[in-house]
């Protein structure tokens, strides 16, 4: 049974359509599914997760969905930066990558369908007086956004 609704859907396929000329890379970091719970090993809402990228994935030709185990693929986890799961990872046009942790549901998905857009634009919505501020930056910056819906 879909996650995403049929009006959703269509939504989206128009959106992805007038938005996203270039292609988008989503590498989602997971576990195995194994129907053995292992205490400390469980990875809450990452089938959830899978189940929302792979609609998502679904809507257009320009996403490619690849899908990463955390353990198995620890070396290229570490190489995105990955250290939680589920790890959501946008690459793109744009410079650098973006994350997402955590499954994108509720308030989230608009960021996860905005991030996918941005990634493949190569830009963002920021102000040009923002844009000339992080400009004068000379080092890397780490930014880390948290959400809640509570």
């Amino acid at each position: 049974m879909p996650l995403i609704s049929d009006e959703d859907t269509k939504f989206l396929k128009d959106y992805f359509a007038k938005e996203i000329k270039d292609p988008v890379k989503i590498t989602y970091f997971t576990q195995r599914e194994s129907k053995l719970l292992i205490p400390s090993q469980e990875c809450m809402y990452c089938k959830e997760t899978r189940e929302i990228l792979e609609e998502v994935a679904g809507l257009s030709d320009k996403i490619e969905l690849e899908v990463k185990d955390f353990v198995a693929d620890e070396e290229e986890a570490r190489r995105y930066g990955v250290d939680k799961i589920p790890a959501t990872v946008l690459t793109g046009k744009a410079k650098g990558k973006v994350r997402f942790y955590g499954i994108p549901s509720g308030y989230e998905f608009s960021s996860l369908i905005e991030g996918i857009v941005d990634v493949a634009k190569g830009t963002t919505d920021l102000s040009d007086a923002t844009k000339a501020e992080l400009g004068k930056l000379d080092k890397d910056v780490h930014i880390q956004v948290f959400v809640t819906p509570t």
